[in-house]
């Protein structure tokens, strides 16, 4: 098997556009500011102190804005300096035996000797339940029981080196309750991102998308926010609502304010739809 080879992706962050944080703010600030803590000159005498180790965790249902909240971190932290990585352990899987923890090791070692060059890294991991879910479910492979060793051990030694300015590894999971609980306690910086829509949040997704439909109404935004609470939207919920109006529109269909809360009461919420998927999954 060939050597995995892990690009930064620090070329074009400074450029990219952020996302758009709806409901989240609070979240978003309690990250840079865990970063600012991180890299700098209290880390070492204040972490040792109160056993902080440089890790994140964010948690909660699908499109809620996870990988959106690291994504603008990640532009939010960019310098010369950062060296920005965005794998996925699922990638790192490979059926031949023992290539996971080797994979998880080559990802580890890069790391490291970018750090030691004096970069500050920032490593963010998509949906790491795909790997590192309990050791102890029943279903479970022995590669993915390796899998979670290793990682636990390079998380632990990267943990012990004496380093200035360690490796920032931030990680998303939709499935939290099914993480190994070893893997959990690696993690000192713990957010659940779920956020309850407001009117206010309800209007800041909704009017740059008037502006793209054209409304022959006027938007009741007290009905559309009491609806989307009603019926657990989330963001993208609500997106793709309206993406569903606009296309409908370029065929002539006229858009109104009644349609719209036609819509999101038809509206399935994938916060709804993931609950019961791991209701499912939890049973078997």
């Amino acid at each position: 098997m060939a050597k995995k080879i892990f690009y930064p992706k620090e070329h074009g962050i400074e450029n990219s556009s952020e996302s758009s944080l709806i409901g989240i703010d609070d979240q978003n600030n309690k990250l840079k500011a865990f970063c600012q803590f991180v890299w700098s000159d209290n880390w070492q005498r204040q972490s040792k102190k109160l056993h902080f180790m440089p890790t994140i965790l964010l948690y909660g249902p699908p499109g809620t804005g996870k990988t959106s909240l690291l994504k603008n971190l990640a532009n939010s932290l960019s310098s010369s300096d950062l060296k920005y990585y965005r794998e996925s352990l699922d990638l790192l899987v490979d059926k031949e035996l023992g290539e996971t923890s080797k994979a998880i090791k080559d990802l580890f070692d890069e790391m490291i000797e970018q750090t030691q060059c004096g970069k500050n890294v920032f490593l963010q991991l998509d949906d790491i339940d795909s790997v590192l879910s309990s050791r102890f479910m029943g279903n479970e492979s022995s590669g993915v029981r390796r899998g979670v060793n290793t990682f636990l051990t390079q998380m632990d030694n990267l943990l012990e080196m004496d380093l200035d300015n360690p490796p920032i590894i931030a990680t998303t999971t939709n499935m939290f309750s099914h993480l190994d609980s070893a893997i959990k306690r690696r993690f000192s910086l713990k957010i659940e991102v779920d956020p309850i829509l407001s009117e206010q949040d309800i209007i800041q997704i909704l009017s740059p998308m008037e502006d793209v439909i054209k409304n022959n109404s006027q938007m009741n935004y007290k009905e559309l926010g009491k609806i989307v609470k009603e019926r657990q939207l989330t963001p993208y919920d609500v997106i793709l609502v309206m993406q569903k109006l606009f296309l409908s529109s370029l065929t002539g269909n006229v858009f109104d304010s009644q349609l719209l809360i036609d819509e999101l009461k038809a509206c399935e919420s994938s916060k709804i739809s993931f609950e019961q998927q791991r209701q499912v999954f939890s049973t078997m």
